[in-house]
């Protein structure tokens, strides 16, 4: 353990460690959440001593296309609810855990939601709250001297049938 507090593990051990840490006093369970790092994802739970008032944070590093980790849920029933969020927003599967009802999500749209990887479609669908400001003469509206920008988080050729059938103001033609 660092003197910051975290523990670096690796994904085998996150059970058997934070198990121990349970053992040590560490009863109070804080959350568990992911990090999206493009190529991998780190899963991080968040354990305190009451007693001593110290907390201790676990991190595990997961390849993003097999996350698959251990579940705390046995160890701490808090954990079973941001288990369950972090499986539905990151895409992390939790082995063992026993309740995974989505908890936000009616259905799966494909990439989970906080993924880098997941278009924001609600972005590509709705315009664009740049394209009403005001311009320089004062009229409402699109400036037409300025290329129409995608929204952040939206894909080139998002919703496009043909990516290449836009002009060069990003209209599609």
């Amino acid at each position: 353990m660092t003197s910051q507090g975290r523990i670096d593990v690796a994904p085998a051990d996150w059970e058997q460690v934070v198990s121990g840490l349970q053992r040590e006093g560490f009863v109070l369970f804080d959350f568990i959440t992911a990090v999206d790092r493009g190529a991998r994802l780190e899963v991080v739970a968040r354990v305190i001593n009451p007693a001593t008032r110290v907390p201790v944070m676990v991190w595990t590093t997961l390849p993003a296309d097999a996350a698959e980790l251990s579940s705390l849920s046995g160890i701490y029933l808090g954990a079973t609810w941001c288990e369950r969020e972090a499986a539905e927003m990151f895409g992390v599967r939790f082995i063992g855990l026993g309740d995974s009802r989505p908890l936000l999500l009616r259905a799966s749209l494909g990439e989970p939601p906080m993924r880098k990887s997941s278009a924001l479609v609600a972005r590509a669908i709705r315009d664009w709250p740049g394209a009403a400001q005001s311009t320089d003469d004062g009229r409402q509206g699109a400036n037409p001297s300025r290329r129409r920008q995608l929204p952040p988080g939206v894909p080139e050729g998002f919703l496009r049938d043909n990516p290449l059938d836009s002009d060069v103001s990003g209209d599609v033609r």
